[in-house]
């Protein structure tokens, strides 16, 4: 459930590999105005979006949009390559060669536990719900989620995974502990669950659709859990403190590239290449197009993402995914504000 772009599981590796190959390169960024002075210099090191697919962020790279809308306020944008998970990026983000992403909720608290200096500064409503769940093998004997207890069920733990299956364990009063959760990055999950090395699966996105589209019965999807687990985008908390008006310009930008996918979707798919392992084809490409018409714009957290921030820390830290009790203030942004303390005006 991220901003994240579709792409082909079990093939991230060559994914990398494409980006560099790809056959239009970014547009030359503007040099920063006069009136940019004003605002202290960062550089965004956000992760690559690939190819697109229900990402807004390769066309905007294809087109130079960041780069140029970023320069007013004396921030550039550097486009990093990564994993297709926020939680498979921990290791880049930890060492700084990647600080800024979109994600869930989850793998945002679940980094913090970990030290991670990365804070939420912009949020989304829910979607997608029905393109992530729990799924079993199609001659599997587990009927509901009940039939969960004693079964080994693949999650990227602290994840979005762990979050939709302790939610609807819970959701059925089934205690966490009565069930195995094995932890497993999405892209390795694929190969155990296609062998039957675990039980099910609890999972999201591209490797949700491709084993539902392989055969794999569902469970339950994220929609049938009334889940708090929505799209939001992070950043290092320093750079989030050193030019907020920078973020205030990333959700402006990326609000207004919504606007365009919601009329032209697709403009968002196959950026770079239609040919090789990050196109989109077929069933792929119909729901890339179908989920980016309908694409949550984002907004600075409100009341409420605060609230459903704190309900998916409670569940992590209640079911020891966190070892930690993360306070919201610890986990939300609020770029507005920022930008009003230290003089920053439109």
């Amino acid at each position: 459930m991220s901003l994240a772009g579709f792409a082909r599981p079990l093939r991230w590796l060559a994914w990398l590999a494409v980006l560099s190959a790809c056959k239009a390169a970014p547009k030359s960024p503007s040099l920063p105005s006069a009136s940019a002075s004003k605002y202290e210099p960062i550089v965004i090191r956000f992760s690559d979006p690939g190819n697109g697919g229900t990402s807004v962020f390769a066309y905007a790279r294809r087109e130079g949009i960041f780069e140029r809308e970023l320069a007013k306020v004396n921030a550039r944008i550097e486009w990093v390559p990564g994993a297709q998970a926020f939680s498979a990026n921990f290791d880049a983000m930890n060492a700084g060669a990647i600080n800024a992403s979109g994600g869930a909720i989850s793998p945002i608290v679940g980094a913090l536990s970990h030290n991670l200096k990365f804070k939420i500064f912009s949020s989304a409503d829910p979607s997608a719900m029905n393109q992530a769940g729990i799924i079993v093998p199609a001659t599997s004997t587990i009927k509901d989620v009940r039939d969960l207890v004693g079964k080994r069920v693949a999650v990227n733990l602290a994840a979005h995974g762990d979050y939709i299956l302790l939610k609807a364990l819970a959701n059925a009063n089934v205690p966490a502990s009565a069930v195995e959760r094995v932890n497993i990055q999405p892209p390795d999950a694929a190969a155990a669950f296609a062998t039957g090395k675990i039980d099910a699966w609890s999972t999201f996105g591209v490797f949700y659709n491709t084993a539902v589209r392989n055969g794999a019965r569902v469970l339950l999807t994220e929609a049938d859990i009334t889940s708090d687990d929505v799209n939001v985008t992070a950043a290092n908390a320093e750079i989030l403190q050193k030019n907020p008006a920078a973020f205030q310009e990333f959700i402006r930008i990326t609000s207004q590239l919504i606007d365009l996918a919601h009329r032209s979707p697709e403009l968002f798919q196959n950026v770079f290449t239609d040919k090789g392992p990050t196109a989109q084809a077929g069933e792929d490409l119909k729901l890339a197009v179908e989920y980016t018409r309908e694409l949550p714009k984002p907004h600075v957290p409100t009341a409420a993402d605060r609230g459903r921030v704190a309900n998916v820390a409670k569940i992590f830290f209640a079911n020891k995914s966190i070892d930690r009790d993360i306070a919201v203030d610890e986990i939300v942004f609020d770029v507005d504000e920022a930008a009003r303390r230290k003089g920053y005006t439109p």
